[in-house]
């Protein structure tokens, strides 16, 4: 079903618009003014570029330029980094140009920063082409890269210009990379709404139509454009945002270091049903809810089982986390279902025996 595209406002030190909607794609010319820029560009990535690539570029002015990237978490390093500066050089691009994100998280987190950093600063736009990006990358203004082993060590916060939201996109989508990113949107209910938790939750995720899911996404950018409205560069509120990250982030870094990398969304979600047990051995969270929170990972689709990895190097990736302040391990715990709670510091005592039992 074709709808016509919502807009969220997202109202930051600058403000701009998430447009929201069924098969949009080709309306692009309707919803950015390309021709006050000197130059496009996309930046995309060898997976999506196979799907969808000529779809975007039938739908931009002729003189668009392409830099395409390895695809997948591995790539986001500072060696892609130099390549898409390099290829912005080559292709001559200067302060007037725009640079189109079209690809996952990891096209819009590196896309960003790159840009941002490129003559010190080219607008950008994000067009997420995986549900995870769509609800979590693609808004917000965190751009970065790993770096030493660390999940986004590097980066900034540099806002885009606009996120245009096309569902179409999904379509191509595998199962297992549509369920991570039913991860995050789990999360937006955890944290700010119990409802919101329960409908996202109320059946398989594989199982919402077209127009439940541009619903869906819609909520979970209006959950997080709130949150950052309030909290642009991450010094309170947003950092509600980080549930289920402490421990998710650290586990994700190790399984890139394997041959079967774990999905970012399959990470957090193990870091949520973690975070939710620790959150009860401190007093914060009913021993009901932590189950509930697992059970429903569950049926989503969603691992809450550690990989076989050693505790002890995960204590050692948790204890680098950028959230720690002054010696302290700090997490972003849940209360109760639809409400967390931030800066809460937890004894590796306790993180370890939480670590030993799932």
């Amino acid at each position: 079903m074709k709808r016509i595209p919502i807009t969220i406002k997202l109202k930051t030190e600058e403000s701009y618009h998430v447009i929201i909607g069924d098969d949009i794609l080709t309306q692009l010319d309707k919803l950015i003014d390309f021709s006050i820029y000197t130059k496009l560009v996309v930046i995309t990535d060898e997976t999506t570029g196979k799907w969808w690539h000529k779809k975007l570029m039938h739908a931009l002015p002729q003189n668009a330029s392409t830099i395409t990237l390895p695809p997948g978490e591995k790539a986001k390093t500072i060696y892609t980094i130099e390549i898409i500066w390099k290829e912005l050089l080559k292709i001559c691009c200067d302060r007037k140009s725009l640079v189109i994100n079209f690809g996952g998280g990891g096209i819009s987190d590196m896309g960003g920063f790159a840009t941002s950093t490129f003559m010190r600063g080219v607008d950008f736009i994000n067009i997420p082409t995986t549900l995870l990006a769509q609800v979590d990358a693609s808004v917000g203004g965190k751009t970065g890269f790993n770096f030493a082993g660390i999940k986004n060590l590097i980066g900034n916060f540099t806002q885009p210009k606009a996120v245009i939201i096309d569902v179409a996109v999904l379509t191509t989508l595998p199962e297992r990379e549509f369920l991570s990113g039913f991860a995050e949107i789990i999360k937006h209910g955890l944290i700010t709404d119990k409802n919101y938790f329960k409908k996202v939750t109320s059946k398989k995720p594989l199982l919402f139509s077209s127009e439940e899911l541009v619903e869906i996404i819609t909520r979970s950018c209006e959950i997080k454009a709130a949150i950052v409205a309030q909290d642009e560069k991450e010094s309170g509120k947003r950092e509600l945002l980080n549930f289920g990250h402490t421990i998710g982030h650290a586990i994700e870094a190790l399984s890139l270091e394997t041959k079967n990398p774990l999905l970012h969304g399959e990470a957090i979600s193990i870091g949520m049903s973690a975070e939710a047990v620790i959150a009860h051995k401190i007093g914060l969270l009913s021993k009901d809810a932590s189950k509930i929170i697992k059970e429903k990972l569950n049926e989503a689709g969603l691992p809450t089982t550690l990989p076989d990895f050693k505790r002890e190097k995960i204590i050692e990736k948790i204890k680098s986390d950028k959230k720690n302040f002054a010696g302290n391990i700090n997490f972003s715990l849940l209360k109760q279902i639809g409400e967390g709670v931030c800066n809460q510091s937890v004894s590796e005592k306790i993180i370890k025996s939480v670590l030993a039992n799932i």
